[in-house]
């Protein structure tokens, strides 16, 4: 119940961020485009709070449903508007002017995406050391010339401080089936690499990590089985295993890694398990009995403890702590929220003809599950999150589909081209239209959403 709980919290809490600043770019910009707004609303369906400042003609609302928004302004085509305030009507606005007001609300989500990157990068984040630990024979990185040991320092003549650094500008190159040159040093020599990614045959970027489909892995230390808690009401707190005790063996089994011991629970097929553990330098043993819990469709045992794998790596000097300045920041969040947007625009290419699955547009369950889990994670993983999940918003209402912002761009062209705009029966053919393909596209997504728990 809290994680479902959580879920819904920082789903309301996602999507009303994100609303919201899509709103505020179309009011914004109407604003100062001389246009009367009417109304501001966050969310759809009845009205649960509204406020009107004193000499405004913008009522702020919020209201039930909180799927989406809308900012109504004064136009003749929704209501009598009288002589004195024409001026200030949106459909009176040149064209220009309410090509901008609508496409502002997209941008204001770019603006937002780049904005939390840069969030991130200023609140700082913690990374592996970008050295290879292990090659895929054969993989694409082996038959490239890397080399486990080798640090890799630049790509494409970018610095690189971290494993994960440049996995976004990685995940376009391997799309766009570019070349990529590493700059790595191994035992002080250094090296040029190129990788080619038009060397690989098929990718299937939904199922395998980057680098699986590179082929190459980074070097971590193993992680001890130090029991750093325990989980309430597991078989390891009934046993009286404590924070400090390591792990020695498993029905006999040695333990070495944090590894060992998951394979170990996992694999046995004892009821019960004889547990030996040093506490203090003194070894003793308990028996306890896994519980067999389902994750991710899984069925899986678990003993209930944890490590703390961050702080073992940090120990053993595996880990760089990535912070930047102000302005290095801002760079870089609206680098990576540019690479995301053409990454997102290749990936929607691929499903359109169908070079690539379309499982992964998700619907409302998804996007709550994946903000509970990022939000767990800690606030970069969550603003991460938000990012994304920002850069996809912007990119869904630019798609020429009416009733959508990129709709009405759509509609502004053909008024551009003309010379003037559809009739009221090609609105409301192209409305009808829209509306169905969007009903389509969300109810594919809540199919997927679906699949997914059953």
């Amino acid at each position: 119940m809290p994680e479902i709980f959580n879920s819904v919290l920082f789903f309301v809490v996602a999507i009303g961020v994100l609303i919201t600043f899509h709103e505020y770019g179309h009011y914004w910009v109407a604003r100062r485009m001389g246009v009367i707004v009417l109304r501001f609303s966050v969310g759809f369906g009845p009205v649960i709070w509204r406020y009107q400042p004193k000499n405004s003609h913008t009522e702020f609302v919020v209201s039930a449903v909180p799927l989406g928004g809308y900012v109504r302004m004064l136009d003749e085509s929704q209501q009598e508007v009288p002589e004195e305030y024409l001026p200030e009507a949106f459909n009176r606005q040149p064209l220009y002017k309410r090509s901008a007001i609508v496409a502002a609300g997209p941008l204001a989500n770019f603006l937002l995406a780049g904005i939390l990157y840069g969030l991130t990068f200023m609140i700082g984040t913690e990374g592996l050391r970008p050295v290879i630990g292990t090659l895929m024979e054969n993989g694409l990185a082996a038959n490239s010339g890397l080399m486990v040991g080798d640090e890799i320092r630049t790509i494409d003549g970018k610095s690189n401080r971290s494993w994960d650094e440049h996995h976004f500008y990685l995940l376009d190159k391997i799309i766009s089936e570019e070349t990529v040159v590493y700059g790595v040093e191994n035992d002080s020599e250094v090296r040029i690499v190129s990788v080619n990614f038009g060397d690989l045959e098929e990718v299937d970027l939904q199922s395998s990590s980057i680098d699986t489909v590179i082929g190459m892995y980074p070097a971590t230390p193993q992680i001890r089985p130090i029991v750093d808690r325990t989980v309430a009401g597991y078989p390891a707190e009934a046993a009286g295993l404590q924070p400090g005790d390591e792990i020695i063996s498993i029905n006999n089994s040695p333990v070495n890694s944090w590894n060992d011991l998951v394979g170990l629970i996992s694999q046995t097929n004892e009821r019960v398990l004889n547990v030996r553990f040093s506490r203090g330098g003194i070894d003793q043993e308990v028996l306890l009995e896994p519980r067999i819990v389902e994750r991710n469709g899984t069925r899986v045992k678990q003993i209930g403890i944890a490590v703390n794998a961050e702080q073992q790596l940090r120990d053993a000097n595996a880990t760089v702590n990535l912070r930047y300045g102000f302005i290095e920041s801002l760079t870089r969040g609206f680098e990576t929220m540019w690479s995301t947007t053409a990454l997102t625009l290749k990936m929607l290419a691929g499903m359109v003809t169908l070079q690539q699955s379309a499982d992964s547009i998700g619907g409302p369950i998804a996007i709550a599950e994946h903000a509970g889990k990022a939000a767990e994670a800690g606030i970069n993983n969550y603003l991460t999150f938000l990012a994304l999940l920002s850069v996809s918003l912007g990119i869904l209402n630019l798609l020429p589909i009416p009733v959508l912002d990129g709709g009405h761009l759509m509609f502004h062209a053909y008024e551009a081209i003309s010379g003037s705009p559809p009739t009221e029966r090609m609105l409301i053919v192209a409305n009808q239209i829209g509306l169905f393909l969007l009903i389509c596209l969300m109810g594919f997504a809540f199919y997927n959403d679906l699949a997914r728990i059953f």
